[in-house]
């Protein structure tokens, strides 16, 4: 009698926090597109003594640089050639990656799983989990000991092929995709096929360490890996073991800190939910412009930036990261990025004492590209800065950040 009273009172509880996470998510949601559709335009109030600091300085390059400084109440204080499109090399994360965490949530994870087809084959079912390595796959396959199988003979292990046309954005330079940082966007990956066979081959070789888990774990004798068509049609009953990729927000950091290309693929796929990773993409294109700021020069080719058909434009993106604080999970997005001085992409650039661990962005690198994009802590302040085909950009950046902050008479 108390035991199901106490189930009753229980499944009560249960359902009443459902309902009320899932109302508090809709709230959220909806308040974040309330606030977002009603922000106020930004406008230009230029500050002529920032301007004219900024002019001076990039003179001699003038051609090659844009910049844009947006506070937070919506004024550009400074603008040079912000509506020029240019190429924005790893600042086309912040897109992506805000869109991503968007769509899937902060807790969504990448799941790789072993599961039993109702043939009595059995089937891995992968993700593209970037952490994902040698041990990882040896745990997948632990339990198959304790399995029944036939004697007389092998029981497969299925594998899907993929088309390797579908490995890269079609974009990327042949040259690019023969490096670490270009490594081949597929479900089935090592250690985001960094290895040289994956870059290669990243089925192939998932297969390879695949059969000398099953030999390692003495399993080679029950199993053996089938590879199939991507078409193949699995009908699975169960599922056998589940190994679960970090959460989202973790993902984020190698993202945006480290800036971490085959991984902003890879979430960027799941988002879509199509790992052909044609462009445009609709879905992608719409939520831009719901994002309610000015996007007409931008032209998105992949997720990471890594293509050098990308272009956004500094005024753009500024704003872009003003509507960004309005989103539910702003405080999973921010810290995502790197910490100049501090932390990720710019932990080691060279910089003054006072923009150390101040500055918080999204660095951006390709060759003759160099980009940061990102907030002036304790100022208000939302900047992007984008040089394209010029010497010492880096260091020319820093500058500009350094005249930006020691100029107080702009408000």
């Amino acid at each position: 009698m108390f035991k199901k009273l106490y189930l009753y009172i229980g499944l009560i509880i249960l359902s009443t926090n459902i309902v009320n996470g899932n109302l508090f998510r809709l709230y959220s949601y909806i308040r974040q597109k309330v606030n977002i559709n009603t922000i106020s335009p930004e406008k230009y109030n230029i500050c002529e003594l920032l301007q004219n600091k900024l002019e001076d300085y990039t003179y001699n390059f003038n051609s090659n640089i844009s910049i844009s400084i947006l506070d937070d109440s919506g004024d550009f204080i400074a603008d040079i050639n912000g509506q020029i499109p240019r190429i924005p090399a790893s600042n086309q994360k912040i897109l992506s990656s805000a869109f991503s965490l968007d769509i899937l949530g902060p807790y969504y994870t990448l799941k790789t799983s072993i599961k039993e087809i109702n043939d009595g084959s059995l089937y891995i079912d992968a993700s593209g989990d970037p952490d994902f390595d040698k041990s990882h796959l040896e745990e997948l396959i632990s339990d198959l000991n304790n399995t029944n199988y036939n004697l007389r003979l092998k029981t497969p292990i299925v594998v899907k092929k993929s088309n390797p046309k579908n490995w890269w954005p079609s974009s990327w330079s042949y040259a690019d995709r023969n490096e670490e940082y270009g490594a081949p966007i597929t479900k089935y990956s090592i250690a985001s096929n960094s290895s040289v066979n994956s870059l290669n081959n990243p089925i192939d070789n998932f297969i390879y360490e695949l059969e000398n888990a099953l030999r390692k774990k003495n399993l080679s004798k029950k199993y053996f890996v089938k590879s199939v068509n991507e078409n193949y049609p699995i009908d699975y009953i169960s599922t056998i073991k589940v190994i679960n990729s970090a959460p989202l927000y973790i993902l984020l950091n190698l993202v945006n800190s480290e800036s971490h290309n085959f991984t902003a693929e890879v979430i960027f796929r799941h988002s879509i939910s199509d790992w052909s990773h044609d462009f445009p993409n609709l879905k992608y294109n719409n939520w831009i412009k719901e994002q309610n700021f000015n996007s007409d020069n931008f032209i998105f080719s992949d997720a990471s930036g890594l293509s050098r058909k990308n272009r956004v434009t500094t005024y753009g993106l500024s704003q872009f990261l003003r509507r960004m604080k309005l989103n539910r999970y702003s405080d999973y997005y921010f810290s995502s990025f790197s910490i100049l001085g501090v932390r990720g992409s710019l932990a080691n650039v060279k910089a003054p004492v006072n923009l150390k661990g101040r500055i918080l962005a999204k660095s951006g690198r390709l060759n003759n590209v160099r980009s940061v994009s990102g907030v002036i802590l304790g100022e208000g302040k939302f900047f992007s800065i984008i040089v394209n085909n010029m010497d010492n950009s880096t260091k020319h950046i820093i500058n500009i950040l350094s005249i930006v902050d020691n100029t107080d008479n702009c408000n």
